[in-house]
Formats: structure tokens, C-alpha cells, sequence
């Protein structure tokens, strides 16, 4: 991969890019459009850099006539100026980086996962089938992104940056340990309280036919347990964040149904991100993978089998 170039300006100027920000990928698109503005809302909160990155799969062949490598890389430059643009209309006192890079963009974006405490994507992008909630980009570099990742739908409620709501955060196990972290920290920057969702089902050995129903006191003992669980789980950032609001909700249900149904009144759901390694790369579980389809609110996926943060 091409070193990036990178400008606060606009124009090219070689330099290294920061680190520890917000790195927003823009292609133009209105999903790119609706990222740019959380990430310039998220580097704002965190007093932080913007890096708006557009990526450019071109190969430079060395020619007596570039005109065509010109005027994409001139094109490549006036997109990305687009993004700058809209971050510092969006933020006005808001540091802003612009890069290049010439590289396949899932790459690039992957690559900048290294650099940046927080990389925002848009979930479909130019090109993109109407009917595919999720793009060929989005999605891979949901998988691989070594930072926590922001997913923004471009038909995401505008007016919710207006009206605030709550945080989710999809509580499964101590592993979640990164995203309640994270959730918490998010809370607490956007003065908001914090639901902590998690769901339970009968034991598959005991999920009967039609006309099943456990006695009473067993599906009390369930409920009592998927209480304990998702309580052990919240005490310690309760301590931590003891200004952040936090519900518990323990709901008989599906994790990702329940987790889709609550983004619905949501201003961001937050997802432990657990990967398996399959015969062609890192993937998504089945709860990420349909809450990222599906959910009614930008979904943060936090590694935890990486690095975190919030």
C-alpha cells in the first residue's frame, strides 16, 4: 500500500497522520455523508483530530501521457475535500485531516484501524445494490478492524442527533467487559442514560413443541439467574461511571431481536464484536452480523479480541 497523503488544508502534502483519532472513511455517498457527521460529532466529544480517508484503487503505470491517473487523483482529491468540508461545517472549530490513499479501500480502512482510537464507516457506499443493507466494504472491515468501529445507516434518523435517547449496549457474558467500557464512556460523554440488554431463552433441551410451558418457578429461577448474570456483569462500571443512568433489562427474547427492537429508541447500540476465523478470514458472529443488517441506530463494535477502546 501507497504511503497516504494527507493535508489539514486540502491540498496534497506528505506528512504522518496522527494518532489516537477519529478516522471517518468517505467515498461521497450518502451513508459516507451521515458517517462525516458522527465523526466530527465522536472527534468533537473526544477533543480530538478528524481524518476523513478516501481510498483510491488505482495503479500508477509510468507513461509519457498520465492524463487519466490525473484526473482520477484530481477527483479522488475533490471527494475528499467534500468530506473535509462537511466535518468543519458540521464542527467548526474541528480539526480536520484530509488523506488519500492508493490502495483497495477495505485495506486502507483496515489499515487505519492501527492509527485511530475510533474508525466510522458508512454501511453502504457508492456502487452499492439498494437492496444490501450492509456494502462489499462495510461489512469485511466490520470483521478485521482492529479499533472500535462506528456503523452508520445513511437512512439513520437525522432528527436523533436533536432528540437524544439512550445508549444500548448487548450484554452477553464477562466478555463483554470492552463494550461496557466503551458504553459507558459513550454515556457519559452524551449525558445519557445507559440500557444494558440482555436476553435469555429456555435450555434448548427443554424447548418442547407447541402447548411447552415450564412451571413457574423454573422460568422464575431462569429470569433470577439472567438477572444475577447481567448484574454481576454492569457493578463494576457502575462504580466507575456513577453519574451514567443505568437500566437493566433482562428480556426473554433473542439477543439480536431484542438488541434490533431497542436500537429503535436508541441514539447507539454497542457490541462486544466476537470473531471466528473461517476458511476465508475473520466473521462477524450471527448476533453482530443481524444487528448490523438490521438495527434502527449506528451500531460501535469494540473488539475484544483486540484492542479497545470507547
Amino acid at each position: 500500500m501507497n504511503q497516504p497523503s494527507t493535508s489539514s488544508t486540502g491540498s496534497p502534502s506528505p506528512s504522518t497522520p496522527v494518532l489516537g483519532h477519529v478516522v471517518v472513511g468517505f467515498d461521497g455517498s450518502p451513508g459516507a455523508e451521515r458517517a462525516v457527521d458522527l465523526a466530527a460529532d465522536e472527534a468533537a466529544r473526544r477533543h480530538t483530530t478528524l481524518e476523513v480517508l478516501h481510498a483510491l484503487e488505482w495503479v500508477e503505470v509510468a507513461t509519457a501521457d498520465d492524463r487519466f491517473g490525473q484526473q482520477l487523483r484530481e477527483n479522488a482529491r475533490a471527494i475528499v475535500d467534500r468530506g473535509v468540508a462537511r466535518a468543519r461545517a458540521r464542527r467548526l472549530d474541528l480539526p480536520v485531516l484530509a488523506t488519500v490513499e492508493l490502495a483497495n479501500a477495505g485495506d486502507a480502512l483496515e489499515a487505519a484501524s492501527d492509527r485511530a482510537a475510533l474508525l466510522v464507516v458508512g454501511s453502504r457506499g457508492m456502487g452499492g445494490f439498494a437492496g444490501l443493507l450492509m456494502g462489499s466494504v462495510s461489512l469485511p472491515v466490520s470483521a478485521t478492524a482492529r479499533c472500535p468501529l462506528l456503523v452508520v445507516h445513511p437512512d439513520h434518523d437525522a432528527a436523533a442527533d436533536r432528540t437524544p435517547k439512550s445508549v444500548v449496549i448487548g450484554v452477553s457474558d464477562d466478555d463483554c467487559a470492552p463494550a461496557l467500557e466503551a458504553a459507558s464512556a459513550q454515556a457519559q460523554a452524551r449525558h445519557l442514560p445507559l440500557r444494558a440488554v440482555h436476553a435469555w431463552r429456555y435450555p434448548a433441551m427443554m424447548a418442547g413443541g407447541i402447548g411447552f410451558a415450564p412451571a413457574m418457578w423454573v422460568m422464575d429461577d431462569w429470569r433470577t439467574a439472567a438477572q444475577a448474570a447481567l448484574a454481576a456483569a454492569i457493578e463494576p462500571f457502575r462504580k466507575k461511571y456513577p453519574y451514567v443512568t443505568v437500566t437493566e433489562d433482562v428480556v426473554l427474547d433473542t439477543p439480536a431481536h431484542a438488541l434490533i427492537t431497542a436500537s429503535a429508541d436508541a441514539d447507539l447500540v454497542v457490541l462486544a464484536a466476537h470473531r471466528n476465523t473461517g476458511r476465508f478470514g475473520p466473521n462477524l458472529g450471527r448476533v453482530t452480523h443481524t444487528v448490523l443488517h438490521h438495527a434502527k441506530s449506528p451500531v460501535l463494535l469494540v473488539p475484544v479480541d483486540g484492542r479497545a477502546g470507547n
